[in-house]
């Protein structure tokens, strides 16, 4: 790499495994409600998830599971209705105005569709240099410029050939490279990437991811990857909070959920996951579950009790009245369910 991004911030020690079990972002109770004409969406309901500095949390479970509104709430977009989310000991749910503008630097998102994400108006250099302008950087234009340079740099762009195009010119896979160099310019602590490699072909799909990990090293972040994609999660993920319906039912390490999923959701999602076949789908066995039923609750009216109740297998009376919790099961392993699959 041609050009370097510089940090005002103190980065961890490299070498330091003193860092490996201390928390970067607390999400902590979080709750996100939506008003609508029919009636309020529970689209997060009381979720808490603990993210170690320099390692990367997957968020997974099916379309309108909450994943992406969690993932909104972390950067205050919107504020969440309920609970707070630190980035070490700053608070974000209660800063507002130039204070929150600040500290967002210290947490930036990917978006899920790299084209629609960008200005078609504005040229690439210009989109990477908003954030810039809008905190405002000391040495003015120079600054500016050689830190968007850098930026391009560093996800592989030429700054001289693409910095005065526009997003039109590019394909999907260049543009997810403008997105993230558009966050990095900022140079955040945390880094949230919402379905990054969705929409793009499976080709590029592993040069984006390639590259995530690459920055992820190169500038110590603490990433959270949204993703229903299995597969890629597998890949990429130190630790997975699988959420259903707005709640978080298991958190676990990323080999030890595949290996062995206590939850019956998890289980299910794991075992139907097409990507995985001939692999992990095949370990599982006579393990592997199927739903009761296909359809989704409406977020709208969701059930009583666990969530996941009205597809699960293992129901019981108790899971139509009593919310599970989640709780211990291994070290580092958690699951909020009645009857999980361990007591098999």
């Amino acid at each position: 790499m041609n050009g370097t991004i510089t940090t005002d911030h103190v980065a961890p020690d490299p070498s330091g495994p003193a860092d490996a079990g201390e928390s970067k972002l607390v999400v902590d109770s979080v709750t996100v409600e939506y008003k609508t004409r029919k009636g309020t969406v529970h689209a997060v309901s009381d979720v808490s998830l603990d993210v170690p500095r320099g390692s990367t949390l997957a968020l997974v479970g099916e379309s309108g599971c909450g994943k992406s509104s969690l993932g909104r709430a972390m950067l205050q977009l919107p504020r969440p209705t309920a609970g707070s989310v630190r980035v070490d000991e700053t608070d974000l749910t209660t800063l507002s105005g130039s204070a929150l503008k600040q500290a967002r630097k210290m947490i930036q998102m990917v978006f899920q569709d790299p084209i629609s994400s960008l200005n078609p108006r504005r040229t690439v250099r210009d989109i990477v240099a908003e954030g810039l302008e809008i905190q405002g950087v000391e040495g003015g234009r120079a600054e500016i410029r050689r830190r968007v340079d850098a930026a391009l740099e560093s996800v592989g762009l030429d700054p001289e050939h693409a910095g005065g195009r526009r997003p039109s010119e590019f394909s999907g896979g260049q543009c997810q490279r403008i997105a993230l160099a558009r966050a990095l310019v900022l140079e955040p602590e945390v880094l949230v990437c919402d379905e990054p490699v969705s929409a793009l072909d499976v080709s590029v799909q592993a040069q984006i991811l390639n590259l995530l990990e690459d920055m992820k090293e190169r500038y110590r972040l603490t990433m959270v990857f949204i993703s229903h994609d299995l597969s890629v999660v597998h890949n990429i993920a130190d630790q997975v909070a699988v959420m259903y319906l707005g709640t978080v039912c298991e958190v676990a390490d990323t080999e030890a959920l595949y290996r062995a999923p206590a939850h019956p959701y998890t289980m299910l999602l794991i075992s139907s996951a097409p990507t995985l076949g001939g692999t992990l789908a095949d370990t599982l066995g006579e393990a592997a579950i199927s739903a009761t039923s296909s359809e989704l609750p409406s977020p709208l009216n969701p059930p009583s009790g666990c969530r996941f109740r009205t597809r699960c297998p293992r129901a019981t009376e108790l899971c139509a009245t009593e919310r599970p919790q989640l709780v211990d099961i291994a070290p580092g392993h958690k699951v909020a369910c009645h009857h999980p699959l361990e007591e098999n």
